[in-house]
């Protein structure tokens, strides 16, 4: 019987060993096959196929076909980061180094788990892809509450953010599923949006500060405050979804955490 874990580690299931699980682990790409195949809002099947098509980038990635004439290539991304490996700026290494041994060993090199894994549309003729700009533009440094704040303001048509561009390039893939509520929905971020529809921030400042700063946390506590924001996203997201695959796919057996 297939298994759904929680806590698998796909840092563990790379061939050849110490890879990129987002380019060379099976069970990642066969997790995200499981998870994001499903009815889009208007009744078509998202089905994500493994492609052997030669003209596609790289071999194997994962590819949905709207229309004969009209598909999406994706690759996977860890949308959470300890910053473990950040070299700067400089009060980023600062707040790391005062993080007593206890936390370091929470918050630094965790594993890469389910409720951290994405998919994100891939095209060589808009790059910046979402997953590159995430982690590379200073004010998002690869978090997802504030990169799912540049989403919400796409929908709304509303001042995008510091991914306002890439947004763009990709709205076909947005516009696949018709709002941010049914996106959210589709890709289990409802831990992230407040009743209201507001995102809710790892950083408590963040409401009235958004995009007036860099993303990434600079002081000991906001390191802190950022990792238990993530850790526990990491944990809701997970068991979102290990409730629709037992759902909708009870011969699969579900481990949790």
């Amino acid at each position: 019987m297939r298994v759904f874990d929680l806590a698998f580690d796909y840092l563990l299931d790379t061939t050849p060993p110490g890879k990129d699980p987002d380019s060379h682990s099976r069970r990642l790409k066969a997790d995200h096959q499981l998870l994001w195949t499903k009815e889009l809002c208007e009744g078509q099947l998202f089905e994500l196929v493994v492609s052997e098509d030669p003209k596609v980038r790289r071999k194997n990635y994962l590819i949905f076909e709207q229309t004969p004439d009209k598909w999406f290539t994706f690759g996977s991304d860890a949308i959470t980061n300890s910053y473990t490996r950040w070299g700067r700026p400089k009060a980023l290494v600062e707040a790391k180094a005062a993080l007593s041994d206890e936390q370091k060993r929470r918050y630094f090199n965790p594993p890469y788990t389910i409720g951290s894994g994405m998919i994100w549309p891939v095209r060589t003729v808009h790059l910046p892809t979402l997953n590159t700009a995430r982690g590379m533009r200073i004010r998002i440094a690869d978090r997802m509450d504030l990169s799912l704040e540049c989403i919400r303001r796409h929908y709304a048509n509303e001042p995008g953010g510091p991914l306002a561009d890439v947004i763009t390039n990709y709205g076909d893939f947005f516009e696949l599923f018709g709002t941010f509520e049914k996106f959210v929905e589709f890709f289990h971020f409802q831990d992230l949006v407040t009743p209201e529809g507001k995102i809710d921030f790892f950083l408590e400042e963040d409401e009235d500060e958004v995009f007036e700063r860099p993303g990434v946390p600079v002081t000991k506590d906001e390191y802190i405050k950022v990792r238990e924001a993530s850790l526990k996203f990491i944990a809701l997201r997970g068991n979102r979804m290990a409730d629709w695959v037992e759902e909708n796919h009870p011969d699969i057996k579900v481990r949790r955490q």
